[in-house]
């Protein structure tokens, strides 16, 4: 029996130096029953050989095939229903392997629909494998220099709606936490394969129902969603199928049309799959509306939200702020121009709406502005003062009166709310406190742009750092630490963390304190008791010598006016920190009181670990208190989401939803408003851009640090890139020289910490994780707001 010409599904028995990589391969799906559409493979025995031994390209043109491999090339041809054309694909010996794709290295020719344009094809492909651009990737994989033995592959076409590629897994070994990867286009997949067309891009959970990981706006055009399986995830089925059958995973081309899914090939994957930090679409979940990721969004929450913090926490949190300006819930819910609900996430990042509809509603406009302002000018620091801080500090005292051991689990979920609700009336008001310290330093900042030569080179971040700030008490406890006998530390630490534990990373209590793991601050004492780190390096203002900058606001009208808005600044940066420093009292409390009850759940059996409880919705964690009955899926649920929110840690969240959204007032765009402090700039080839928020500039290598877990790896001098910046990283910032963050503005909170540290920092990069990676040399400009790319060191 000739094997020169043979069907694919004979190609899977033949050797790998007879058919080549790409048809064996296509050969074994067949015989698997993959869809794959008919067609042949010409062997590597069908192509005649020169006098030397060497394969014979033919003629100029010429497909080089022996006279009988093209007289069974075109019996195959006569019966090969093709009503689209064939795709001439090549098939070499080194292709589609275990550790060598090729992939886009040898030519491929498609629509081809008469024999003769099959034997020019065939010759086309056969001279593509001596091409200078095969030859240089042979080389720099390590392959031989001589161009590998070559079969062809003739294969019907299909005429698609959807055509694309799907990667199983995101390397070459499978774990857990992979995702199924898909990329598609409509119509033909050429363009995306050859890397002309921006795909469409949607990832799926490897485990069953594979969930998406994030929104698909284009699945939902083919029928998927996250309650109903479609074509997309039947597409993730049979492609897990594939990976199963060929031993690992795979990177399939896949097409589909009115009569199904094709599996068009499949190759083994070679190397990682970069991290997909453009896949999923940013859409409202709410139809219709606007989101802006503004105040506590941008602030505090870099994340996404665990699943019981976005239904519990945070929204309350959001509603006692909208009620300062906004009237009771009630009263909002009548309003035409307050949207409900006020909060809500997009691919698990939270997010404030901002769709009022002010230009239709202008009495109700001029009196929700007259609401609003009402509140923020009123006495709102003796509010704070004497009412919010102290019942705080109150409620707090009466919730840790008893060991959360020794309540029922209703009691213990009881005092939680309490706390949560006493700690929502206290962001309530910081809303009020915001609005003078935001306020008053960017009066200042813009009377210091304008004062000439007199202010040049002043800033109000240079103006109002130092002093008896928190930053620098926190700062002065480690230096004693560090001074003391070691075997007073853990005395002296524990004094530390019942004074400034309570700072957090992030708002969400799923994320551990200082107080769970105060191994960063170990560290931190033991570079400085070593003598490798100094504490903050801020310059304080002077108290009126010749180099004192608040002597250099000028006497006479303009310079008592300079001075004026300048103390108006310095109380309320004073107030800040204070305000600040108190919000998140309650923080310890309510993440020992979930742990509490998680471990009691895990003595029921319904969860495998304590904190496991995040990842149940508050809804669900009620009813469990109110009954004493779990759901035995929750083990399966709890997994599920834990892998979303970390795939969802990959996402550069945009600043509004949608893309094009602005807030109108009467015609006039007001929405730099609600981004109050975050400048924009275009992103350059050699660098990324932010807010200028503390400046200054240094040159030094990137440490990217994604959790505080890993920033005991930081070394002095490095830059810090990360998420946010909260005044719980202040004892980090002694070691770096530079901070870059993917949140924040001038006017946010790490920005207050950078400039006390006297460092400089750059903020609102939003791609600052994904695009550095540790080990890069940047230059942090914090007066342009720029970070510059210099490689590696």
């Amino acid at each position: 029996m000739a094997e020169d010409v043979v069907d694919l599904i004979e190609a899977a028995e033949l050797p790998l130096e007879q058919v080549g990589g790409k048809a064996r391969g296509l050969g074994r799906l067949v015989a698997a029953g993959f869809p794959v559409p008919p067609g042949f493979c010409l062997t590597v025995d069908a192509f005649a050989a020169s006098p030397d031994g060497a394969e014979d390209e033919g003629d100029a043109g010429g497909p080089g095939l022996l006279p009988d491999a093209v007289a069974r090339a075109r019996a195959r041809w006569d019966t090969l229903h093709a009503p689209h054309g064939v795709a001439v694909r090549s098939s070499a010996t080194s292709e589609d392997g275990a550790t060598s794709s090729a992939a886009g290295q040898y030519e491929s020719v498609l629509g081809v629909r008469t024999f003769e344009e099959l034997l020019a094809a065939v010759g086309r492909c056969r001279r593509s494998r001596h091409s200078a651009g095969a030859e240089a990737y042979r080389g720099r994989i390590g392959l031989d220099d001589e161009a590998p033995a070559m079969a062809v592959v003739v294969q019907a076409m299909v005429a698609p709606t959807w055509a694309g590629v799907v990667f199983t897994a995101e390397g070459p070994v499978a774990r857990a936490d992979h995702l199924v990867l898909v990329e598609a286009v409509e119509g033909l997949g050429t363009g995306l394969v050859d890397g002309l067309v921006e795909p469409s891009r949607a990832a799926f959970s490897r485990h069953e129902p594979h969930a998406p990981a994030f929104s698909t706006s284009f699945g939902e055009r083919m029928g998927e969603s996250a309650e109903r399986s479609g074509p997309l995830r039947a597409l993730v089925r049979t492609a897990l199928a594939v990976e199963e059958a060929l031993g690992g995973p795979q990177d399939i081309e896949w097409a589909l049309d009115d009569d199904g899914l094709h599996v068009l090939q499949a190759r083994p994957i070679t190397a990682a799959v970069p991290h997909p930090t453009r896949f999923g679409d940013w859409v409202s979940e709410v139809p219709g509306a606007r989101w802006a990721r503004m105040s506590i969004c941008d602030s505090w929450l870099s994340d996404p939200l665990s699943p019981l913090f976005a239904s519990t926490l945070f929204p309350t949190l959001i509603d006692r702020w909208a009620t300062n300006w906004g009237g009771p819930t009630a009263l909002r819910r009548r309003s035409p121009l307050i949207p409900e609900p006020m909060h809500g996430t997009v691919n698990g990042f939270a997010y404030l709406r901002f769709d009022f509809p002010l230009s239709r509603h202008p009495l109700r406009t001029l009196r929700l502005t007259a609401r609003w302002l009402g509140f923020h000018l009123s006495r709102v620091e003796r509010r704070w003062r004497g009412e919010v801080l102290p019942a705080l500090r109150d409620g707090l005292e009466r919730a840790r009166d008893t060991p959360l051991a020794d309540l029922a689990p209703a009691e213990v979920l009881r005092r939680i709310r309490t706390v949560e609700e006493l700690s929502a009336r206290y962001w309530a008001v910081i809303g009020g406190l915001a609005w003078h310290w935001n306020t008053s330093e960017w009066l200042l900042d813009a009377v210091l742009a304008r004062g000439g030569r007199r202010t040049a080179g002043m800033t109000a971040g240079s103006l109002l750092v130092g002093g008896e700030r928190l930053a620098h008490q926190a700062d002065r406890a480690l230096e004693r630490i560090a001074a003391a006998d070691p075997a007073a530390e853990e005395e002296l630490l524990r004094e530390y963390l019942e004074r400034f534990g309570h700072l957090v990373y992030s708002l969400d209590p799923a994320e551990a304190t200082a107080i769970d793991d105060p191994s960063m601050l170990r560290s931190v004492v033991a570079g400085r008791r070593d003598g490798g780190e100094p504490g903050t390096r801020a310059q304080l203002p002077g108290s009126g010598g010749e180099g004192d900058p608040v002597r250099r606001l000028g006497r006479g009208p303009l310079g008592r006016t300079r001075l004026r808005i300048y103390r108006w600044a310095h109380h309320w940066s004073g107030v800040r920190d204070e305000a600040l420093h108190h919000f998140t009292l309650g923080w310890p409390f309510m993440r020992a009181g979930y742990l509490e009850l998680g471990a009691r759940l895990v003595r029921a059996g319904l969860l495998d670990a304590d904190d496991d409880v995040f990842y149940l919705t508050g809804e669900e964690l009620s009813g469990w208190v109110s009954t004493g009955a779990g759901d035995a899926r929750w083990r399966d649920l709890v997994s599920e989401r834990r892998l979303r929110r970390q795939w969802q840690r990959r996402l550069n969240p945009p600043d509004v939803v949608p893309a094009d959204a602005r807030i109108m007032l009467f015609g006039t765009d007001i929405t730099s408003l609600a981004l109050f402090g975050v400048e924009r700039q275009e992103e350059r080839e050699d660098g990324l851009s932010g807010s200028a928020v503390s400046p200054g500039s240094y040159t030094g290598r990137a440490r990217v640090v994604h959790e505080i877990a890993q920033a005991d790896a930081l070394e002095r001098g490095e830059i810090l890139v990360v998420r946010q910046v909260t005044p719980a990283w202040a004892p980090l910032l002694a070691r770096v020289g530079a901070v870059v963050a993917d949140v924040g503005g001038a006017l946010s909170h790490g920005s207050v910490v950078a400039r006390e540290y006297g460092i400089p920092a750059v903020m609102g990069v939003r791609t600052a994780t994904s695009r550095i990676v540790t080990g890069n040399m940047l230059t942090v400009d914090g007066d342009s707001g720029t970070v510059r790319l210099l490689g590696d060191a």
